[in-house]
C-alpha cells in the first residue's frame, strides 16, 4: 500500500485554516492508500498519529499520542525522532501540502520534498514563490493579464515617503499573506501609516492597492490531471463589506455558484486562469481571485494552496473530491517519473585536473 503524507498546519497566522483543510484532505483519499497525517504546530515540528484524522482533537491536542518526524536528505522516507534517535517509519510515495502561507505554501515544503525524492501533489517551488508573494506576481504576469496598480513597502518609514499613483481610499494587505488577516483599508496618509505597521505585524512586506467601490470578486480554480488542466466553473463569494473578511470566507461565508456574470465573461476568466497556470508551470490545484470591475477582469491573487484544496468548485460531493485527489496524485507520479529520468550528474574530470589546490583559486 502507497502512502500519502498530508502536510497541514504550520507557522503561519492561516495555522486553523490549514488544519481544516489538511484533516479534510487526509479523510478523502481513497482507501487504497495508507494516508501519514503530518501535523506542523505553531513552533515548527512536525507530528504524525492516527488522531490526528479526527477534527476535534485540535482544540486539546494530547502530544503524548503523537510521533515526532522528519524527513532526512536523500530518503523518501519520514523517520520518527526520540531524543537523539531517528528510525524510519515509512517510505512516502508522494506528499500533499495544505499548508497555507509562509513555510508552506512558499515553495519552503516543495523545496524538502525535491531534496528527499518524494512526488509532490501541489505546486512546485518556482510556481509556489511567484504565486505566494504578490508583488512578485504581478511582475511575472504583467503584460499577459490585467491586474490592479501597486505600491509596496517594508518599513513604516519608508511608507510615509511613498508617492501613490492613485488615490485614497486604499487596501493595504501582507504582500505574503492570505485568508484577508492583516488587511486594513485607508483614506489617508495618516491612516496608510496605521494600515502599514498593522500589516507588516503579519509578513516582512505590504502591498497596496487602491480600494475598490463597485465591483464584483470572482474565484475560479484549476488543477492538474493526467488528461491535462482542468478548470472549474467561477464561483461569486459574498461579501458584507469593502473587502472580503476573514469571517465572510470562513465563518459566515455565503456564495454563489455558479457565479451570475454573462457567460462570455466566465469563459475569459476560465481561460485567464488556464493560461496562468500553464504561465507559471503550476502543478496540484490553485486558485486565483479576480475583480470584475464595469466588464473588465483584473487578477486580485493566486491561491497556490486554496482553502479545502478549492474541490468545492469541482464537485459538490465528498466522493468527487476523492476523485480529485486520485488524478492529482497520477498526474504527480508521471511528472516525477518524467524528472526521474533527466541527467542530474556531470563527471567534468575537473577535481582530478584541479583538486584542491585549484580549488583555492576559483
Amino acid at each position: 500500500m502507497k502512502s500519502i503524507a498530508v502536510f497541514f498546519g504550520g507557522v503561519s497566522p492561516e495555522h486553523d485554516v490549514s488544519v481544516i483543510t489538511g484533516v479534510l484532505t487526509c479523510n478523502s483519499l481513497d482507501k487504497s492508500y495508507k494516508v501519514v497525517p503530518v501535523f506542523v504546530d505553531k513552533s515548527g515540528e512536525w507530528f504524525t498519529g492516527d488522531s490526528l484524522l479526527d477534527p476535534d482533537i485540535f482544540t486539546h491536542l494530547d502530544y503524548k499520542k503523537l510521533a515526532r518526524v522528519t524527513f532526512v536528505s536523500g530518503k523518501n522516507a519520514l523517520f520518527t525522532v526520540r531524543g537523539r534517535k531517528i528510525k524510519e517509519l515509512c517510505a512516502v510515495s508522494a506528499a500533499i501540502n495544505c499548508l497555507h502561507g509562509e513555510r508552506g505554501e512558499d515553495g519552503s515544503l516543495s523545496g524538502i520534498l525535491k531534496m528527499c525524492g518524494v512526488a509532490n501533489v501541489s505546486p512546485d517551488i518556482v510556481s509556489s514563490a511567484l504565486a505566494i508573494d504578490k508583488t512578485l506576481t504581478k511582475r511575472a504576469l504583467k503584460g499577459v493579464v490585467k491586474m490592479l496598480p501597486y505600491a509596496y513597502t517594508e518599513s513604516v518609514k519608508a511608507a510615509e515617503e511613498i508617492r501613490l499613483s492613485f488615490d485614497y481610499p486604499v487596501i493595504v494587505k501582507p504582500a505574503l499573506g492570505g485568508s484577508s488577516i492583516g488587511v486594513k483599508i485607508a483614506e489617508n496618509e495618516e491612516e496608510l501609516s496605521r494600515a502599514v505597521g498593522y500589516g507588516l505585524r503579519f509578513g516582512k512586506k505590504v502591498i497596496i492597492e487602491p480600494c475598490l467601490k463597485d465591483f464584483t470578486e470572482i474565484n475560479c480554480a484549476a488543477y492538474k490531471s493526467p488528461d491535462g488542466v482542468k478548470v472549474s466553473e467561477c464561483e461569486m463569494p459574498v461579501r458584507r463589506t469593502d473587502f472580503l473578511t476573514f469571517s465572510d470566507k470562513y465563518e459566515n461565508g455565503k456564495r454563489i455558484f455558479p457565479a451570475d456574470i454573462p457567460q462570455k465573461i466566465s469563459d475569459k476568466i476560465k481561460k485567464i486562469t488556464k493560461k496562468v497556470y500553464e504561465t507559471f508551470g503550476f502543478t496540484g490545484v490553485i486558485r486565483i481571485d479576480y475583480f470584475l470591475v464595469g466588464g473588465e477582469v483584473y487578477l486580485n491573487e493566486i491561491n497556490a494552496v486554496p482553502g479545502s484544496l478549492a474541490y468545492y468548485l469541482f464537485s459538490d460531493t465528498l466522493k468527487g473530491f476523492t476523485q480529485m485527489l486520485d488524478e492529482m496524485i497520477d498526474a504527480a507520479r508521471i511528472e516525477f517519473a518524467a524528472d526521474s529520468t533527466v541527467k542530474k550528474t556531470y563527471d567534468s574530470g575537473i577535481l582530478y585536473s584541479v583538486g584542491a589546490k585549484g580549488a583555492k583559486h576559483l
